[in-house]
């Protein structure tokens, strides 16, 4: 069976995010996977967090490309709040990289976090969750880092590893399903 990985990545703004995405695309497929990108190699007339869903549920692993898509010069934080706090210079990803994150450790996808460096660390997309995050500056050099190459074979592996849930038969539910799968 084809295995196919879901990659979260926003609207690309600058010509190294694409060519980053471009580079990462053919690693993987020559790591043995199909890259399934929303928008670029899959499309949907329907609204887009159900055919996410749908395609997401075809894939067999999820990698997150958190690349900068907002830029705060100057801001604050708890406005107002008794804990309010200067925002000064922050990158901020697309909102969508955090849903996608949270659907795809949902699913039980072993998950490849990459961030680009300069992005504030938050939600997912930060230390301490049951994924690596990978900080990267957006150039092909970072495909050769032990640390990045080593991640990405390990991941690639569990990708391969990885079953996808039978899909329902005809008059079965989920929470049956859920129940009888605890034993």
């Amino acid at each position: 069976m084809e295995k196919k990985v879901f990659i979260s990545v926003g609207r690309r703004f600058k010509p190294e995010q694409e060519k980053f995405l471009e580079q990462l695309q053919a690693l993987l497929i020559a790591g043995g996977v199909t890259p399934v990108i929303f928008g670029k190699t899959a499309f949907s007339s329907g609204q887009p967090l159900q055919a996410i869903k749908d395609l997401m549920g075809q894939c067999d692993g999820t990698m997150i490309l958190a690349f900068e898509r907002v830029h705060i010069k100057e801001g604050k934080e708890l406005r107002g709040g008794s804990e309010e706090r200067d925002i000064v210079s922050a990158n901020l990803p697309t909102a969508w990289n955090q849903v996608e994150a949270s659907m795809a450790y949902a699913l039980g996808h072993p998950l490849f976090m990459v961030a680009e460096n300069g992005l504030r660390s938050e939600g997912l997309i930060e230390k301490g969750y049951d994924w690596w995050v990978q900080w990267v500056d957006l150039n092909s050099n970072v495909f050769t880092k032990t640390e990045f190459a080593g991640g990405l074979k390990d991941w690639l592996n569990r990708v391969k590893e990885h079953k996808r849930p039978e899909p329902l038969r005809s008059g079965e539910n989920e929470y049956r399903r859920m129940v009888e799968s605890i034993g």
